[in-house]
């Protein structure tokens, strides 16, 4: 039985549940049915009675759309004894008061790191995957520093500085160095470097709010799944992405 034995006596038909009209709420039903298929339901979802066999779906649309998805014939629910409007005014509460709350990133990162050897596949389901995690350990750092200017902006370093096959511990690093920031601002053949060597300049993007970072995130994700802007790195999705789209 996917649903929990506390909550089988709510238990409903999923072909009497209908959608609420004009949900405004998108929630992400891949990661729902993760969650489901390890722990099955074990929270119920609120419905209103429609008082012509069917129920409407006030709070838990997409566990809903998960569940079908996953075949369930019925799932828990409790139901909301509430006219139009009031049950509208419960669901945009219901949403709004998970929209106001808000994770800290470093309880969150510890947490995750408890389990996720032994839960791998759900946590990377749920959409902590590497690049998330590295993500979110990089903002841990920036909340942390005390490098950050007054208006958000990081300044760019150079990263991967030219250095010979033969370097050992007893070579004089700062002459490379510096050969890595003339080259990164000048351009290779001003610095006198060979001609296809090249500089990488990392730059940190600071976001304004916790929306922007998500949709960033989702968009870096899409260029690495694309098959449409090709490339073996992101850096090279993301030249072609900007070609495509623009002028520049």
């Amino acid at each position: 039985m996917n649903i929990h034995p506390s909550l089988q006596e709510f238990a409903i038909d999923i072909d009497l549940l209908v959608p609420l009209p004009g949900n405004p709420r998108v929630g992400n039903v891949e990661a729902i049915m993760a969650s489901y298929s390890e722990f099955g339901q074990v929270k119920p979802i609120v419905i209103k009675d429609n008082n012509d066999g069917s129920f409407t779906v006030i709070a838990g649309n997409h566990q809903l759309e998960a569940a079908r998805r996953l075949g369930w014939n019925s799932i828990a629910a409790v139901a909301l004894e509430a006219d139009d409007s009031r049950a509208i005014a419960f669901a945009l509460a219901d949403n709004r008061t998970m929209e106001l709350g808000h994770t800290e990133p470093e309880l969150l990162n510890n947490m995750i790191s408890q389990v996720t050897d032994v839960y791998p596949e759900l946590m990377e389901n749920l959409g902590w995957d590497d690049f998330e995690m590295a993500a979110m350990t990089e903002q841990i750092k920036r909340l942390s520093s005390t490098d950050i200017l007054s208006d958000g902006y990081l300044p760019p370093q150079i990263v991967n500085p030219f250095m010979p096959d033969d370097l050992d511990e007893s070579t004089d690093l700062q002459p490379r160095q510096a050969m890595s920031i003339d080259a990164a601002t000048r351009g290779v053949s001003a610095a006198g470097i060979a001609p296809g060597a090249k500089a990488v300049v990392q730059y940190t993007l600071m976001f304004d709010d916790a929306d922007q970072q998500r949709r960033w995130y989702d968009f870096i994700r899409y260029l690495k799944s694309s098959t449409v802007y090709g490339g073996d790195t992101t850096a090279q999705r993301l030249m072609m992405f900007i070609d495509a789209h623009t002028e520049i």
